[in-house]
């Protein structure tokens, strides 16, 4: 009895994730079944490792949205307002090192943008405000030297 109560319990859970997978975009929308959905959403590389996961509000990317890597570590970190990036964006490479950090406001850049190597070494400061570029813009060498740097003025 023990044992076909495990089996049901298995087969269940399998559901769950099936029904998971019947979550579709279509034109920047999450559906299920129809509907706007509303919910987490998570998907899988083939060998059942994470590969994404999110929350959806009213069909859009809401909160923060989390890519891996095949081997399971952890690649960006997004944030999202209704659809549109706003917050923080981080990118880092298979060896979980931070190579870039970039912001948003309502789908437009804006904030400090800091590039890096695969080291994690300061390659490139870089400044947005609602999309323009602006302030003081600074490239490096490998070693950390400053090379160049450019002053962008606001358009506004």
């Amino acid at each position: 009895m023990r044992q076909l109560f495990l089996i049901v319990m298995m087969l269940s859970l399998g559901a769950l994730e099936i029904a998971a997978q019947e979550i579709k975009e279509t034109d920047g929308l999450f559906y299920r079944e129809g509907q706007v959905y509303t919910g987490p959403y998570v998907t899988h590389y083939p060998d059942g490792t994470l590969k994404m996961e999110m929350t959806l509000k009213k069909g859009k990317k809401n909160g923060q949205v989390r890519l891996y890597f095949e081997n399971g570590t952890l690649n960006e970190i997004r944030s999202y307002r209704m659809n549109e990036m706003h917050g923080k964006w981080e990118v880092y490479n298979a060896d979980r090192v931070l190579i870039s950090e970039a912001r948003y406001k309502k789908g437009l850049k804006h904030g400090a943008w800091i590039i890096r190597n695969e080291r994690g070494n300061l390659l490139y400061e870089l400044h947005y405000k609602k999309g323009a570029k602006t302030g003081t813009w600074r490239s490096y060498d490998e070693q950390g030297t400053l090379i160049n740097e450019r002053e962008y003025k606001d358009k506004m």
